[in-house]
């Protein structure tokens, strides 16, 4: 009983240890109207589709910004063709924590963790007191942010069209299943 015990602690630590080295925080801002009051702290989300998200921050010209943790994505700003908004894509099917909601005045920032391919359930009953430190650091970064004016590149609407639906639900509210799709 003791050996599975060490075991699953030996597990947790493992994917902890996978999710936070070299954490970056990627910016998504959108409008997500009523969905944005559907991101509880705590829960779990799957995303079916890929996920695009910005390196690039500053002021908001939308009303809710999903800032993503990750240090597992793709870096495409190679790729990009005098687009500038420091692209980057998270893998389809990928789950996130939600760690935090702040509102300040009509701007919403929701945190969320983007949780390793293997392991990602541990997130579901444990949390951490690394993840009290990164929520202090971003809601100042956001309100940081607030009264910077907004990149013109981040402001276009082919830009805001790639980041204008919801993660981890459908367009109608509709949370995406956790498992396999």
């Amino acid at each position: 009983m003791l050996t599975d015990k060490y075991k699953k602690l030996e597990e947790l630590e493992k994917v902890v240890e996978f999710t936070y080295p070299g954490i970056t925080l990627l910016i998504r801002d959108s409008n997500l109207g009523d969905l944005g009051s559907k991101y509880k702290v705590g829960m779990i989300l799957k995303e079916l589709g890929f996920t695009d998200a910005s390196l690039r921050r500053g002021g908001m010209v939308t009303t809710h910004r999903l800032a993503i943790l990750s240090n597992h994505y793709a870096n495409m700003q190679a790729y990009e063709h005098d687009t500038n908004w420091g692209l980057c894509v998270l893998e389809a099917g990928s789950h996130f924590k939600v760690l935090d909601t702040c509102t300040r005045g009509d701007k919403t920032q929701i945190i969320l963790l983007h949780l390793p391919e293997k392991g990602w359930e541990v997130f579901d009953t444990v949390a951490t007191d690394i993840d009290q430190q990164v929520v202090a650091i971003v809601r100042e970064g956001f309100e940081h942010c607030l009264d910077m004016p907004p990149i013109s590149e981040l402001s276009t609407q082919s830009w805001l069209s790639r980041c204008r639906y919801p993660i981890g639900m459908s367009e109608s509210g509709e949370y995406f299943p956790l498992g396999e799709y």
